[in-house]
């Protein structure tokens, strides 16, 4: 009975070993991440490549009216005229004056 004990105590061991190692396998997969810029992946050198350009036929020019807008005019307020100062009138005689006034007393 001892020594199919130890075989069943064996496969058991076996698998819980293939299950550990089989439940660490993605982590160790998404380790190698492939950072170029880390020094130890320096001079492995990965060529993309690209299909090229692409040519694109241009769209269709369409011409349409622009949107109508309608808005009310604003309000307008008026300023208050400024204050209007004008020159001292002096007392004049009616009539034709060349502007020599002449002393008479």
């Amino acid at each position: 009975m001892s020594g199919s004990m130890f075989e069943l105590r064996k496969r058991w061991l076996g698998a819980a070993l293939i299950g550990v190692m089989l439940a660490g396998a993605p982590a160790v997969a998404v380790a190698d991440d492939d950072d170029d810029g880390w020094r130890k992946h320096r001079h492995r050198h990965h060529h993309k490549y690209y299909g090229g350009p692409y040519y694109y036929k241009p769209p269709k020019v369409r011409y349409y009216a622009p949107p109508v807008y309608y808005a009310p005019p604003p309000p307008v307020y008026y300023a208050p005229p400024p204050p209007a100062y004008y020159a001292p009138a002096y007392p004049m005689q009616p009539g034709v004056s060349l502007g020599i006034t002449v002393p008479l007393r």
